[in-house]
């Protein structure tokens, strides 16, 4: 017996000690492992453009990683310039590298003392672990830059060479470059960073294309960088001035649209370097065509055909028309008081009685008139229009119209207007049923009329100052159906899409305005334009634009395999952002760029509007 509970007494313990060894190990702090390189007090001081990583015993959380919890101090307390880098269980400070040759614009100075600060608990803004642990313990470090007489040997500068295989050229232009007259400054793209004392005029040969050539002074050279250059790249911009400087005289001269000017890379002692010393390798020289003006446009908005849509293609939005940039508001399309009419279940529409708009808003019709924001009818819903007799019925939109599911007219038919009215008014008067937009018409589903017109009769009006599309619409329109388009810019054929069977077509004019009482948004988007390969943002001009309007702008990059096309693909294109005239707007190399426009409207006054944006190169 004893020998039975001596084995039991052994299994249990076995068991115990199994669920000890899978038991969760104690948890260990969280804390920082190392920096790389080492901050120890006898440890080598940093050069300038030297990187600080700090590695952590467990992986970090990346949002942890801010400003405010990592922040690197000069000796007066003040916060210094870089960008922060975060890794699996790392980060990173990279410092902005000098590129003044006195190497006193970088973000350290030869032979300055810093204090690099992580912050840890109790602070709630510490860095913290994957699981949600704070840094155990704040922790600063004490960074000691080198000075002039501390240089390493066979370095020029207190610069280290950057580790890359990249051969040191200068870029070749993807696009022909283009150099406005009045405003004269050449870019170059190296694919080293330059040693900061090599950029100097002298390092530059400026060449006046003519007969014979003439060499030309830079009034300036700086370098720079830019997101049109790699992790390692530098670019240099030489300004020429208004007007450049002959070297042969001294004398200065205009620039003239159609110069041609070569840049060339001096060789010898005057030739730019690498922070290793060395000079690039040999490169035909650059050429640009010199434009009138003081700067390139990169893009401009509008162009022959461009249309501004809301976002959802309905609302009230903009148009480019008699050469400005304006609401497309029209006085016939009504004030827009009903709101939106989105309807979710069939429907009858007759003049006095309430009817439910689609969110559950009880409204009732301004006479015979239905004045709304926009119209859509689904898929699958049936609207029904009665008229009284000799009593017409309009349904009006500030802005667009689709119809995909069903309209039906129930209505005396009238006899057509007179091929001389001119104005929408007129026709709309002579109308039984008339549906009038300031925006486009869009009909997908179905319209019905119990008591088709006989010859010289019509039941429809369809007027829209944008376009009449026909192309996904089920059936026939009725017999006689008016199509009004407005005369002048969109008044021809194109302005109406699709088949339109035994419609009648009319060109007339709307009144350009806001109705009484009205006072509604308006915003319309521009088209996408690419901006070129090699430049990577640029200034917004707002040409002649009324103070109420309001104006921002999004970027998509090019789309990996219809290079012309924005990459529409979700989380792609940009957010949203506010612009002003004289704004700078900084996207990536080649990207797409489009603008949305908004503004309030009002009775009584007039619309805002410009005459056109511009991105240019300054």
């Amino acid at each position: 017996m004893d020998q039975v509970w001596r084995h039991r007494w052994l299994a249990l313990a076995g068991l115990a000690m199994a669920a000890c060894s899978r038991a969760k190990p104690a948890s260990t702090p969280f804390s920082i492992a190392r920096t790389s390189p080492s901050l120890a007090a006898h440890s080598p001081p940093l050069l300038l453009n030297d990187s600080i990583t700090v590695y952590f015993s467990h992986d970090i959380l990346p949002v942890s990683v801010t400003a405010d919890s990592v922040t690197l101090v000069d000796e007066q307390g003040q916060s210094v310039p870089g960008s922060l880098l975060v890794g699996a269980n790392w980060l990173t400070f990279q410092p902005k590298p000098p590129l003044a040759a006195d190497l006193q614009d970088g973000s350290f100075r030869p032979g300055a003392n810093y204090r690099l600060m992580v912050a840890g608990s109790p602070r709630p803004d510490a860095v913290r672990s994957l699981d949600d642990r704070r840094l155990a313990e704040a922790t600063t470090f004490d960074v000691r830059i080198a000075a002039q007489q501390d240089r390493p040997p066979g370095l020029l500068a207190l610069l280290r060479p950057p580790a890359n295989d990249l051969p040191f050229v200068l870029r070749a232009p993807n696009l022909p470059q283009q150099l406005p007259a009045d405003a004269p400054r050449l870019l170059l793209h190296f694919t080293q960073p330059l040693l900061p004392a090599s950029v100097t005029p002298a390092a530059f040969e400026v060449t006046l294309r003519a007969a014979p050539p003439v060499e030309l002074i830079p009034r300036a050279v700086r370098a720079f960088t830019s997101r049109l250059d790699d992790e390692f790249g530098c670019s240099v911009e030489i300004d020429l001035g208004a007007l450049p400087r002959r070297v042969r005289d001294q004398l200065a001269s205009p620039l003239t649209r159609g110069d041609m000017i070569s840049v060339a890379l001096a060789r010898g002692p005057n030739s730019v370097l690498d922070y290793s010393g060395n000079a690039p390798l040999q490169a035909t020289p650059q050429l640009w065509s010199v434009v009138a003006g003081n700067s390139v446009a990169l893009a401009e908005w509008p162009t022959g055909g461009d249309r501004m849509p809301a976002d959802d293609g309905l609302s009230p939005s903009f148009e480019a028309r008699g050469g400005v940039i304006r609401p497309r508001v029209r006085v016939e399309a009504g004030d827009g008081s009903l709101g939106v009419f989105h309807p979710r279940c069939n429907l009858t529409l007759r003049p006095g009685q309430p009817f439910d708009r689609g969110d559950g808003q009880i409204v009732v019709s301004r006479g015979a008139e239905f004045p709304f924001l926009t119209i859509e009818v689904p898929e699958g819903v049936i609207v029904r229009v009665e008229t009284s007799p000799g009593s017409p019925v309009h349904l009006l939109a500030c802005g667009g119209m689709r119809i995909a599911g069903t309209l039906e007219l129930v209505t005396a038919p009238a006899a057509l207007p007179p091929r001389r009215f001119q104005t929408v008014r007129e026709i709309v008067q002579e109308s039984p049923i008339a549906l009038v937009a300031a925006g486009d018409i869009d009909l997908r589903g179905r319209i019905l009329t119990p008591s088709p017109p006989t010859e010289g009769a019509t039941s429809l009006m369809l007027a829209s100052a944008g376009s009449i599309d026909l192309r996904g619409l089920q059936g026939d329109l009725p017999f006689h159906t008016l199509l009004v388009v407005e005369s002048g810019a969109t008044g021809d054929e194109s302005a109406i899409l699709g088949t339109r069977g035994q419609s009648i077509v009319f060109f007339a004019s709307f009144t350009y305005g806001v109705a009484a009482g009205a006072d509604y948004s308006v915003r319309g988007l521009t088209s996408w334009r690419q901006l070129p390969v090699d430049r990577d943002g640029g200034v917004l001009h707002l040409v002649d634009a009324d103070p109420n309007l309001q104006v921002a702008w999004q970027s998509a990059p090019a789309d990996p395999v219809r290079k012309n096309e924005p990459d529409m693909t979700i989380g792609r294109v940009g957010r949203l952002q506010q612009a002003r005239d004289g704004d700078s707007i900084a996207v990536l190399a080649g990207a797409f760029v489009r603008f949305a426009l908004t503004a309030r409207v009002r009775a009584g006054s007039e619309p805002p509007r410009m005459r056109e944006l511009r991105l240019s190169d300054r």
